[in-house]
C-alpha cells in the first residue's frame, strides 16, 4: 500500500492539533453563536435577535439546525469536532477541485506543498473564528468539481446547498448557469427550493417562513453595512473618500463582467479555464464586494494563491517573478493577520485593510494569468503550460 505523502501528514497532524488548541484554549465566541442560534430554532425562539455578548446569527435556519449535533455536545468537545469537520471536509474537497482544474496533487510532492502552503495558513486564520466559512467554501470547491467532471446534477445540489447556508455562493452557482447545463439548471435551481424547504420538516412550515424572512432581513439590513468591514467599498470609503453608495453598482458591474467571461469561455469550449479560474475570481469576487467580508472569511481565496504557486511552479521563464507573485499574495493576505506576525504588525495591516489590498492585487495577478493561458490556446502553435513536474 502507497504511504501517504509527507504533506498530507503534516496537514493531518496541524490539524488536529489546531482544532484542539482552538477548542480548548481559544474558545471562540462564534462558535457559541451557531449553537446558540441551534438551541433557539428548536425551542421556537427567532435566532435572529441580538445575544447578550455575541454577534448575529448570520446563517440560514437549515444551517442552525445542522448544529444542533454539536450543540449536544460540551462546548470544547463540540468546536473541536465541528473544526475537525469542516478541516477533513476541505482538505478533501480542494483535492477534488484542483485535480479537475488540470492540477492533479498526485502526481508531485512540490504541488503538494505550493497546496499547502498556499491554503493551511489562510484556511487556519478562517478556522480558529469558528464559523462555517471553510465548510462552505469546501462546498464550493466540491460543487465546481462535481461540474467540471460532467456530474452537472450533483453539482447543482451541492451549490444550492452551499447557498442555503449562506447566500454568497449564490454567485458561483449563477456563473455555472452560463454554462446552459438542463440538469444543472434543474438541480440548482429545485435544490435552492427544497433546501430552502427542508427546516419545514422539523419545525413546521409557518415557523421556516418566518425565520427564513427574518434571515432575509437581516442580510438587508442597512446598519451592517456601515461596519468598517474588508470590502472595498468601505476599503475606498475609508482611505478615499469616496461615496459607499457606488458599491452596489459597482458590485454588479463587476459581477456581470464575471459572469460574461464565465459564459465566453464557456462558448468558446475553454472549460479548462473556468474550472481553473471561476472559482478564484468568484471567492475575490464575494471577498471585496460583500459588505459582510470580515477577515475570517479570507479563505475564499485560497484557490487563487495556490493558481499563482502552481504557475510559478509550472513557469519555465520568468519563474522568478511568479514565485514573487505567489509570496507576496502570501504576505498579503494571510500572514498578515495571522499568529505569526507581532502583534503591532497585525494591528498596523488592519487599519490599512491590508486584505483588501491582497483581494485586488490577487485578483489583478488571476486576471493575467487567464489573459495569458488564454492566448496561449487561441494562438496556433503555442501550447499552454498545464503540465506538472513529475518528482
Amino acid at each position: 500500500m502507497k504511504r501517504p505523502a509527507l504533506p498530507i501528514l503534516v496537514s493531518i497532524l496541524l490539524i488536529v492539533t489546531l482544532c484542539a488548541h482552538t477548542a480548548i484554549v481559544k474558545k471562540p465566541p462564534p462558535y457559541r453563536v451557531v449553537t446558540e442560534a441551534a438551541r433557539n430554532i428548536v425551542q421556537g425562539q427567532s435566532p435572529y435577535a441580538p445575544q447578550p455578548n455575541l454577534d448575529f446569527f448570520k446563517y440560514s435556519p437549515l444551517a442552525g439546525l445542522a448544529m444542533l449535533p454539536f450543540s449536544l455536545l460540551q462546548d470544547a468537545w463540540g468546536t473541536f469536532l465541528f473544526l475537525l469537520f469542516q478541516c477533513l471536509l476541505f482538505l478533501w474537497a480542494f483535492g477534488r477541485w484542483a485535480r479537475a482544474a488540470g492540477y492533479d496533487l498526485s502526481r508531485s510532492v512540490a504541488a503538494q506543498w505550493i497546496a499547502f502552503a498556499s491554503v493551511f495558513i489562510d484556511a487556519t486564520v478562517s478556522l480558529q473564528n469558528g464559523q462555517w466559512n471553510v465548510g462552505l467554501f469546501a462546498l464550493m470547491l466540491l460543487g465546481a468539481a462535481q461540474y467540471a467532471e460532467g456530474k452537472h446534477t450533483r453539482s447543482g445540489l451541492i451549490l444550492s446547498l452551499a447557498t442555503n447556508l449562506k447566500l454568497f455562493p449564490f454567485t458561483l452557482g449563477l456563473c455555472f448557469l452560463t454554462g446552459l447545463k438542463k440538469r444543472f439548471w434543474g438541480a440548482f435551481l429545485g435544490g435552492l427550493i427544497l433546501w430552502f424547504l427542508l427546516p419545514s420538516l422539523l419545525i413546521g412550515t409557518g415557523n421556516n417562513l418566518r425565520l427564513l424572512r427574518e434571515w432575509f432581513g437581516l442580510m438587508r439590513w442597512d446598519l451592517t453595512r456601515e461596519r468598517e468591514m474588508l470590502d472595498i467599498g468601505s476599503f475606498l470609503s475609508i482611505h478615499f473618500n469616496v461615496d459607499p453608495s457606488l458599491r452596489t453598482p459597482l458590485a454588479i458591474f463587476v459581477g456581470l463582467v464575471i459572469g460574461a467571461l464565465t459564459f465566453h469561455l464557456f462558448r468558446k469550449g475553454e472549460e479548462q479555464l473556468v474550472h481553473r479560474f471561476v472559482v478564484p475570481l468568484n471567492g475575490l469576487y464575494v471577498l471585496l464586494f460583500s459588505y459582510l467580508s470580515e477577515s475570517p472569511t479570507s479563505v475564499l481565496a485560497t484557490a487563487g494563491i495556490f493558481v499563482t504557486g502552481m504557475q510559478a511552479l509550472e513557469e519555465e521563464t520568468h519563474r522568478r517573478i511568479y514565485w514573487l507573485l505567489w509570496i507576496l499574495s502570501l504576505a498579503l493576505i494571510p500572514v498578515s493577520y495571522s499568529d505569526l506576525v507581532p502583534h503591532a504588525a497585525s494591528e498596523w495591516a488592519r487599519g490599512l485593510r491590508l486584505k483588501t489590498v491582497g483581494y485586488v492585487y490577487l485578483t489583478l495577478v488571476l486576471g493575467m494569468l487567464l489573459w495569458k493561458r488564454y492566448l496561449a490556446r487561441v494562438s496556433p502553435g503555442v501550447p499552454p503550460a498545464n503540465v506538472l513536474p513529475y518528482t
